[in-house]
């Protein structure tokens, strides 16, 4: 666009200008008293009969005078150009070659009937292609200088914007290698303050998580080493009582003569036997309830809900347990069974209740489990939970099922699990 309106402006100025060259010079030749005896000579002296040079600041036409002969005599511009601040020829090839679509002017010269030679008016536009160039490269030097400093503006601006980036990646560096305390300052920049917020959220949830992981893990250890020691103590106190009296027993067999009382020792051997049956069952049932594996979860369920109703005679229990429990999954069943027992066993610790409430059935493709009792509850965001309910909600949300909790002094305790139908067991 620059260039096209360029070349318009040259056109016009040229062509204003010719015209008023023709009116000078038609002056010129109108008052013209000089001797005409060069015209017919054949001599080289050049001499200034139009004094063309006089008009050397008329820049975009170059005025020349050629005599009859066809030998220029007079002219505007010197001989050779010694202009440094013409512009370079792709530019003017760009430009359209301006000079070569303007055609020259030729004006005769008669006077008193008399052809003294010719005047030729060329359009030169190089002057003013030369200014346009110059203004060019003012234009282009003006834009690279504003190119370097809007640039230098916006690395400025961004890198300011982006230094709390290195913050960032620091803090998440401390927390690939274990420092769980990282946290971020809040920026000043709302995208970033948000970030800010949400990265001190999540570390301060890992952390919290990390903290009931490992208080979880201390207490699963002392769990352990309880039910080793209450082993140890049944092995030790239980059974080792009845193998010491069956072994003085059997040496009384083996010292006695007399077969009456051979026969009572027999005997008494018989009943420690049948008494460390009954113990042994009983703590394999402490261990693994055995009905879980032969007769399945409804079943375990009702024994398991049956025995407790029988030492806890004082509370009523309504149970609701469909019979649709047959082809439910081990990992499952062994969940389901867990909740209760821990539930059961919660409410003869902590409950007081008069009425508890169980219901289990198979939902779409979860097993919902509601146990409910009327005793006096807890506050759930006063009291720590023990390991009972924090094992109850890691072993439902381990299998991806949903736990929920809500307690009361006057409503007593809801416990509510969903435990999935297909799930895939961890090898």
């Amino acid at each position: 666009m620059t260039i096209n309106n360029a070349q318009e402006d040259i056109r016009a100025e040229v062509d204003s200008t010719t015209v008023l060259a023709l009116h000078l010079l038609d002056a010129e030749v109108s008052h013209y008293t000089s001797d005409y005896a060069w015209a017919n000579s054949n001599a080289d002296d050049k001499v200034s009969i139009f004094r063309l040079q006089s008009l050397d600041n008329v820049r975009h036409l170059r005025i020349e005078f050629f005599d009859s002969f066809g030998r220029l005599r007079d002219s505007n511009r010197p001989p050779v150009s010694s202009d440094t601040n013409s512009s370079p020829d792709w530019f003017e090839s760009l430009m359209g070659k301006v000079s070569t679509s303007l055609k020259a002017t030729h004006r005769p010269i008669i006077v008193n009937n008399r052809i003294l030679g010719e005047m030729v008016i060329t359009p030169d536009p190089s002057y003013e292609i030369a200014e346009i160039w110059h203004d060019t490269i003012g234009l282009l030097s003006l834009g690279f200088l504003f190119f370097l400093v809007v640039n230098g503006m916006v690395y400025w601006a961004v890198d300011s914007a982006l230094r709390p980036i290195k913050k960032i990646l620091n803090a998440l560096t401390q927390l690939e290698h274990g420092n769980l305390q990282a946290r971020l300052p809040v920026f000043s920049l709302p995208e970033l303050s948000s970030v800010s917020n949400k990265f001190n959220a999540m570390a301060q949830t890992l952390e919290n998580s990390t903290l009931n992981n490992h208080r979880l893990t201390q207490q699963i250890i002392r769990l352990q080493e309880d039910e080793r020691k209450n082993i140890a103590h049944d092995l030790h106190d239980e059974i080792g009582q009845h193998l010491t009296a069956i072994n003085i027993d059997a040496s009384v067999i083996l010292k006695t003569d007399n077969i009456s009382t051979a026969k009572e020792s027999a005997m008494a051997i018989s009943a420690v036997a049948m008494q460390m049956m009954e113990i042994v069952r009983a703590m394999l049932q402490r261990l693994r309830p055995a009905m879980l594996d032969e007769l399945g979860l409804c079943a375990s369920l009702h024994e398991l809900i049956e025995t407790w109703r029988q030492r806890n005679r004082s509370i009523s229990v309504s149970i609701n347990i469909s019979s649709q429990l047959g082809c439910i999954n081990e990992t499952t069943a062994i969940t389901a069974y867990r909740i209760v027992q821990e539930c059961l066993t919660n409410i003869t610790k902590h409950a007081n209740a008069r009425l508890v409430t169980i219901k289990i059935e198979p939902k779409a493709d979860y097993l919902k489990i509601l146990v409910h009792d009327n005793g006096h509850g807890f506050d759930t965001q006063l009291t720590s939970q023990g390991f009972g309910l924090a094992g109850m909600r890691e072993r439902v949300e381990g299998l991806g099922g949903s736990f929920h909790l809500s307690s009361n002094q006057e409503t007593g305790v809801l416990i509510e699990a969903s435990l999935p139908l297909n799930i895939k067991v961890p090898k």
